[in-house]
């Protein structure tokens, strides 16, 4: 069973990343606190738990704001998703077991089919299944829990990037060539894939992030 500070640390972590809460913005405990109706001593600990998972940031004096990632940590994010998400692809490529590949076939399907319904939240989260689903399959603990901290840093960001189609048809496009890689046995097809897949989103978040910055600065000036 999950703790306040842990429950209400899940609740402040949807805020952060369905955009109601911006990049920079100051969590001023006691504004949460009458939100939730709780005290401040649980807040306060479920801000430390987002500081642990990179959402937030804590400063002396400022307290705690939503974390400003910048150009060159979001490169470095997706550089180790991709070596991470890379091995254990190989790995399952390498192992080509029937039940991981028609879970990982039935994921790309579904995909596809929220893409064509128009259906982003759905959408969003099987792709975040699907992710995390690898790594586990792989049996790789470590990767997971990594993927799966780093993949809620970058997910305020992408959440924006998945409401155009094009980019959601691309991303589902990837995992497609992700399956059939696994599904062939062909571990290098399968980090070649893998690679492809966190390029073309290191593109799309980039640009996303470029812009928020550009209209931070210019409502600043």
């Amino acid at each position: 069973m999950q703790t306040l500070p842990e429950q209400l640390s899940a609740r402040i972590m949807a805020l952060i990343i369905n955009g109601e809460f911006e990049p920079g913005q100051r969590l001023q405990e006691s504004a949460l606190a009458e939100r939730f109706e709780v005290s401040r001593g649980p807040i306060r600990e479920a801000l430390r738990i987002l500081e642990r998972e990179g959402l937030v940031t804590m400063a002396s004096r400022r307290g705690a704001s939503v974390t400003r990632l910048t150009a060159a940590r979001l490169r470095d994010i997706f550089n180790v998703r991709a070596a991470l998400m890379g091995i254990c692809a190989e790995e399952l490529a390498e192992r080509r077991d029937p039940e991981v590949q028609s879970i990982v076939d039935e994921g790309t399907r579904s995909l596809l089919a929220a893409n064509k319904a128009g259906d982003e939240e759905e959408f969003i989260a099987i792709v975040y299944q699907l992710s995390m689903y690898v790594a586990e399959a792989a049996g790789n603990e470590i990767a997971r829990s990594i993927l799966f901290s780093l993949g809620r840093q970058t997910l305020p960001l992408t959440r924006r990037l998945f409401q155009d189609e094009a980019e959601r048809l691309t991303w589902a496009g990837n995992w497609q060539a992700i399956s059939e890689a696994i599904r062939a046995g062909d571990p290098v097809r399968a980090r070649q894939a893998v690679r492809k897949l966190m390029a073309d989103i290191t593109v799309g978040d980039l640009a996303i992030h470029e812009r928020l910055e550009k209209e931070r600065r210019s409502a600043g000036s």
